[in-house]
């Protein structure tokens, strides 16, 4: 794993796993070029045999550092199911890129929350993109990764202690909702 900072002094942090490969490498240069106007970069590159955990792991500790709000995007989910990726990557532009602002104003104060675009009812996030405050992510047991494939998706899965923001909406099938807005 290696870590680059890209700085953009005054604007909000995001931690950017970037998976090293031909395809993550590809997708990551389309995203960075609409994420560096907008935040200080965090890219943290691996090999993905612990899939996002890596990047999860040093968004947690970068927020204990900081105790600021984070916006954490993964390559991994922008490339993980072919037939959704670019829809993916068009939401997370529009509503990172374009209107971030509304996610870190939804994650404000000391209260834990957690904002991304959709969650399901009991508190799924899908598409490895979220705002969390730094408050949020003390919540949740330190992150030691591992090969569990599903870590991302159930950080924030039933827990009462999270505030977590839908700001696009509650859906109960993700795929449906991103095919018919995107």
């Amino acid at each position: 794993m290696t870590v680059e900072i890209i700085k953009n002094p005054g604007k909000p942090l995001c931690v950017f796993g970037l998976l090293d490969t031909e395809k993550g490498n590809i997708i990551a240069d389309e995203m960075l070029a609409w994420l560096r106007p907008h935040y200080t970069v965090h890219i943290v590159r691996h090999d993905g045999k612990q899939f996002e955990q890596p990047a999860l792991r040093y968004m947690q500790d970068l927020q204990k550092k900081t105790n600021r709000p984070c916006l954490y995007l993964h390559t991994k989910g922008a490339c993980y199911r072919e037939e959704l990726s670019e829809k993916v990557r068009r939401m997370w532009k529009e509503q990172f890129a374009e209107n971030g602002k509304q996610y870190f104003d939804a994650v404000k104060g000391s209260k834990p929350r957690v904002a991304a675009p959709i969650f399901s009812p009991e508190g799924k996030s899908w598409y490895n993109g979220f705002v969390a405050n730094a408050a949020a992510m003390r919540t949740i047991p330190e992150i030691v990764p591992d090969e569990f494939r599903w870590r991302f998706e159930r950080l924030f899965l039933n827990r009462d202690d999270v505030e977590r923001i839908g700001v696009l909406g509650t859906v109960k099938h993700s795929d449906v909702w991103l095919y018919n807005n995107y």
